[in-house]
């Protein structure tokens, strides 16, 4: 399983940093929320992404809801942001706050998909991410983009 991952990673150029979950079984407990927030504390990031947790896929769900509760927990020191997977099928509510242009980055993020065969990437992409990332595209005024949800340290809430 990690080397898939691995393998992605090297695709995006990036360092994969595992947290002890196990795909089509991940786990919210206290002991596994314990154990992501070691990890993030150690890490120290500037910003995390993570799953949407409104998404019919319980691995989402958890991965998710565990990101947000590190967050709280480390008094909101850095940016996370949530990402869709499949808006319309999976990922449901997801009302994005930014965007990223990734017209040029296709190719490799079919790359890194393409890593994860038993995800049957090709079709994966073409039923899915390719529309996706083109009505994401519309939205932010370019040919292809990626939303995303920011959810802000002092985020100032609309009421009624």
């Amino acid at each position: 399983m990690f080397d898939k991952a691995e393998t992605a990673c090297k695709a995006l150029n990036v360092r994969p940093v595992f947290a002890s979950q196990v795909d089509g079984d991940t786990v919210l407990s206290n002991e596994k929320s314990n154990e992501l927030l070691k990890l993030i504390e150690t890490l120290k990031p500037d910003m995390v992404f993570t799953h949407w947790p409104v998404d019919s896929h319980r691995d989402h769900q958890v991965a998710g809801l565990l990101a947000l509760s590190a967050w709280i927990n480390m008094k909101k020191s850095y940016d996370l942001y949530f990402y869709e997977v499949n808006t319309g099928s999976e990922t449901m509510g997801f009302n994005a706050t930014d965007y990223i242009d990734i017209t040029d980055h296709r190719e490799k993020k079919k790359l890194a998909m393409n890593a994860h065969k038993t995800q049957d990437p090709v079709r994966t992409y073409d039923s899915f991410f390719r529309q996706m990332e083109e009505f994401r595209g519309l939205e932010a005024g370019v040919k292809a983009a990626e939303a995303f949800i920011h959810f802000k340290r002092n985020a100032t809430r609309a009421s009624l």
